[in-house]
Parts: structure tokens; sequence; C-alpha cells
């Protein structure tokens, strides 16, 4: 039945929607405003409170540093080398002031023209002389300087002067400090909520750290005593305070977006949005509920079963006479509903049916797959150990007549001897597929040592030859301390990854390049990258399978054999490649005691 424009059943659910929704507007504006400046206030103030109490934090920790400071410089044994003593009197003295806490770089008497008296650690770098604002009047003129950098890294410096009679200037105790690690950061981020960030900065604006790295300074004037709304460099609206570091040349700055301190409001906005949206459905409810009385009962009766004829079994029929017609709406609904629940409870017997079906047929492949993998591990291995034995005698009867040969046959021609050569190269190539072969099957309790890296890498490049035009680009520092390992084993993976580095190469123009870090005070790190082809992505979650090759010589079982060793002794071995521009190999291993020894060694 097809109504007018302008009939009733139209026009008054539209009616009362529309004022709901006028009213809803305007109230959820009004107090979405409110809500706004309420929290703005509140966030200000606590961003205020958080850089303040900060601010306090860091000013007691200077005050200690200060304090441990001028009792350095107070003692008899510095002041005996500030006056002309022996340095080895107090280099015990900073050793221990050193090792006291990793983040001090070096420790320094100088004296009072600023020449180096006694050390401990690192060198130090010029440093910039105390200001007024920073010196210590309590604690006999000790000064926390401003931040430096120090490399990738931001540092700062504390000193006191060395007193005699508390009253001449002999000279000054001075160390460098790296500011706190990230850990430090992460705690104190902890301590003013996961949306806040923290930044020190000097006054003078030059450098500012969030104490895990080096940032940029805040785009707002840090002058400023109160709390302020800012436009951050990415364009995002942030509330941020400075608070000034007492005799200290720093500034504490906490910032958090404004967006999260308005997320409570957009909240009540989303809550008002419900409840407006069930407010127009009541009053288009109403409204229909009155309109119907003009109209028939029967066109909703109608449309509900052309609803559920059409596939749609959530129609239902609302009448509230008791009638006929209002029997016929009931008996409608409760049919619908029948249908409905069935309908339901068939659609989820078969998807639970068919997940079922599909967690065993993954679980079966699952299984399947493992069960293949081991067994053609085990036969792997016990074929490894067998032909490996095998063949390793008739090679080496080879190689005893290829050294006869060279011995007896002096003046022969020039082919000859590039045939010996070539037999010489075969020879030495199937005895690293046996070694493969026999590391792959049984890997060997390491006898671990300390082992410099550079001289393990010179060592296996030295085994390499010649190098056909690949240049090598060797950094591996004299500071990075021995790895307790193998020298023989992790020297064969070593070889295994410069060897496949030149082949990728395909022993050509290049740059192989060897890198040696310390990752971690009880890791070291070597990376291994070449200038190849890279890896394709497909070949990615196999490179270290036993068997996988994608060589024209070789049976695959370089990376597996190195992967396994490196775990035996300790370490790890991954690896990052990108097409056309080569892969890194990455070898991490365990550093040897402070004593030279290796905790645990065979």
């Amino acid at each position: 039945m097809r109504l007018p424009s302008s009939s009733i059943t139209r026009r008054l659910p539209l009616l009362i929607s529309a004022l709901v929704v006028a009213v809803v507007l305007a109230f959820s504006w009004a107090a979405y405003r409110v809500v706004e400046r309420a929290l703005t206030l509140a966030a200000s103030e606590r961003t205020a409170g958080a850089s303040q109490r900060l601010a306090g934090m860091l000013e007691e920790s200077g005050r200690r540093l200060r304090s441990d400071m001028r009792r350095l410089a107070a003692d008899r044994r510095v002041l005996a080398v500030a006056t002309g003593a022996n340095a080895g009197r107090a280099r015990p003295l900073l050793d221990s002031a050193r090792s006291g806490s990793p983040l001090v770089i070096g420790i320094e008497i100088r004296d009072r023209h600023g020449a180096v008296l006694a050390r401990s650690g690192r060198g130090l770098p010029p440093l910039p002389s105390p200001g007024g604002s920073e010196v210590d009047a309590a604690a006999s003129g000790a000064w926390i300087g401003p931040l430096i950098m120090d490399g990738d890294s931001i540092a700062f410096s504390a000193g006191a002067p060395i007193l005699v009679d508390g009253v001449d200037t002999v000279g000054r105790v001075v160390q460098l400090r790296r500011v706190a690690s990230g850990q430090g950061a992460q705690n104190i981020s902890q301590l003013i909520g996961s949306q806040a960030t923290l930044s020190i900065g000097n006054a003078s604006g030059n450098i500012w750290t969030n104490l895990a790295a080096r940032v940029d300074g805040p785009p707002a004037d840090v002058t400023i005593a109160r709390a302020q709304v800012y436009l951050a460099r990415d364009g995002t609206a942030r509330i941020g305070a400075a608070a000034p570091i007492a005799r200290t040349p720093w500034i504490v700055w906490v910032d958090s977006p404004r967006s999260a301190v308005l997320a409570p409001a957009r909240a009540l906005m989303s809550n008002l949005a419900l409840i407006a949206l069930g407010l127009v459905a009541a009053g288009t409810l109403a409204g229909w509920l009155l309109s119907r009385q003009i109209t028939k009962p029967l066109v909703a009766v109608t449309k509900a079963a052309e609803g559920i004829a059409g596939g749609d079994y959530s129609r239902r029929v609302t009448l509230a006479s008791h009638d006929e017609l209002g029997q016929l709406a009931a008996s409608f609904n409760t049919m619908a509903q029948q249908v409905a629940e069935a309908r339901a409870v068939l659609e989820a017997r078969v998807d639970e049916r068919t997940h079922a079906l599909q967690d065993a047929l993954a679980e079966l492949q699952a299984a399947q797959h493992e069960l293949v993998k081991r067994e053609k591990l085990a036969i792997l291995g016990q074929l490894a150990g067998g032909v490996g034995h095998e063949l390793r005698n008739p090679l080496g009867v080879m190689t005893n007549a290829l050294y006869y040969l060279d011995a007896v046959l002096r003046d022969v021609p020039s082919e000859v001897k590039e045939y010996l050569g070539i037999i010489r190269t075969q020879i030495g190539l199937s005895e690293k597929i046996i070694g493969d072969l026999l590391d792959f099957a049984r890997v060997k309790v390491p006898q671990r040592e300390p082992v410099a890296l550079g001289e393990l890498v010179t060592e296996q490049l030295a085994r390499l030859g010649p190098l056909n035009g690949v240049a090598v680009d060797c950094e591996i520092p004299n500071d990075v301390p021995p790895a307790c390992i193998d020298r023989v084993q992790i020297g064969q993976v070593v070889l295994n990854l410069l060897t496949n580095a030149l082949q990728a190469m395909d022993g050509g123009r290049g740059t192989l390049s060897l890198r040696a870090t310390l990752e971690r005070p009880d890791r070291v790190r070597l990376d291994v990258q070449d200038t190849g082809s890279g890896v394709a992505t497909s070949d990615v979650p196999h490179i270290f399978e036993p068997l996988f090759t994608t060589k024209a010589r070789g049976i695959g079982l370089g990376l597996a054999v190195s992967r396994t060793l490196v775990q035996a002794n300790g370490g790890d071995i991954t690896f990052a490649s990108e097409a056309g521009r080569g892969t890194t190999f990455t070898v991490r291993l365990p550093t040897s005691n402070g004593n030279g020894s290796c905790t645990g060694a065979s």
C-alpha cells in the first residue's frame, strides 16, 4: 500500500526525530565545551606539577653527585697528587669511583692550569668552565656542567675543586658521565604516565634529550613558568610545562598530547551520540505508534511478511491491539522468531563443524611436515657419517699423490701444472663437503677459550686465497673483548660465511665487509656483509635448512652446520637481505670473563 507524501505516518516521526536531534546536539556541544575546559585546566596543573616534581628529583640527584665529587676531591690521596705526588696513589681511588657507576665515562685529576695529573677511564675532552649558577656553595664549590655531545651519546661533566686548608685551589677533580640509559627513561615514563613525554635540556636550548637519545627541543618558550598549549613540529597540539633544575644549567620539560587529554571529552560525545540515537529511535517509534492508529495495521504485517520472504529474519510486527489483527501479529512474530532461531542454530552448527575440520586438517599437515622433516634429518645424519668417513680416505690418497707429483715433476708443461691445480681445488671442495657432512652428523663438544675476533677473521681470510678483485673492508676495533668460543668451530663458521659471500658476488667486483662490535656487556657481534644479488624472498624461510642450496655446486649444508656450531658455542646467527644490494649475516657470541677466562668452558 503506497502512502501519500503528506501522510502523518511519515510527517509525525520525522518531526519528533528532528526535535530530539536538535535538543541533543545543543546539550552535547555545551557539555563538551565545559568538559574540554575542565580537562585542559586539570592537565595543565598535572603537567606543571610533574615537571616540578621531576626537577626536584633531579635536583636531589645532582646534590648527591656534587657531594660525592666534593668528598672525592677532599680525599688525601687526591690532594697529594694535586700537590705533586705520584699519580699512582690516587688511581685506585679513581678506578673505584668510576666502577661504582656504569654511566661514568672517565675521571681526571687536573692541576689549576687544566693539565691532567691522573686519570681513570677514557680521556676527557675539553670541558666548559662552570658558571656561577652551576656551583654549589654547600658542596664547597662542586658543580654540574651543561649537556654536551660525546660521539653519538649525550653526557655532562661534574667536578669539584681540590682545596688546601679549605681555601687555596690547587686543582680540580672532573668526571664525564653519560645521561641516564633507556631503562631510566622507561622508569620515569612510568612515573609520569605513558602518554606524557620527558625532555631535559640546557637552559641555552642547544641540546635536549629524553634520557635515551638526543631529541629536538620543544617549539615553545621554556622560560615561561606555567603550563602552556602549543603546536609540536608535527602539527599536533600538546600541553607542556618547564621547570629549571636548581644549581644546574638544565631545564625539565614535560608535555602530553592534547588529544589524549581530551579523550574523556570525546568519549562523552560518543556516549551522548549513542543516547541521541536512542532518543531519535524512541521519538521515531512514538510517532510511528501514533500514526499507525490512522493507517491500516495490515501494512505492517504485509511488509514484515515480504521482508522474511526476502531473507530478513529479523523483521517483526508490533501491534498493541487485542483483536484478531493483534493475535495475527503475535502468531506471525512467534513464527518468525522460531524460523530465525532454527536458522541461527543450523548456521552455528555448520560453522562449528567447519572450524573443527579446518583445525584438524591444519594439525594433520603440521604433524606430517614435522614427521617428514625428522625422518629426513635422521637419514641424512646416518648417511653423512658413513659417506664422510668412507670418502675421506680416498681423498687423502689423492692428496698424497698430488704432493708426490709436485715433488717429482719439476720441469713439466704448464698445462700439467694447471690440471694438477684443478684436481687440488676439487679435492679441497670435496673435503669441505665431507667436513660439512661430518659436522652436521656429529657436532663435537666445543673447547671454548678466549679468542680475539680480529685474529680469527684474519686467519680465515688467509685461508680464502686470491679474492679475484673483491675488496675487503674489515673494521674490528682492538677494544672489542675476546669471544668465549671454540676457535676451530667458529673459524669454520666464519670461513663458510666468507666463502658464501664471495660466491654471492660471483668472484667478481664487490665489497666484502666485516664489522665487530660489543652489542652487550656479555655478547659480541660479528657482521659479514656482501654486495651480491641478495637472497630471494621465496628462499628466506629455507636458508638454514639442510640440503637447501641455490648454487650449482655444494650440497646445502654450510649454513645448517654454521648455525649448529654457533648454537653449540652459546651464540646465535641471523641474516638480513635486500634484493640487488646484498646480504648481511650476523653472528652473536658470548664474551670471556674480565680475567680472560671462559665460564663453563670445556
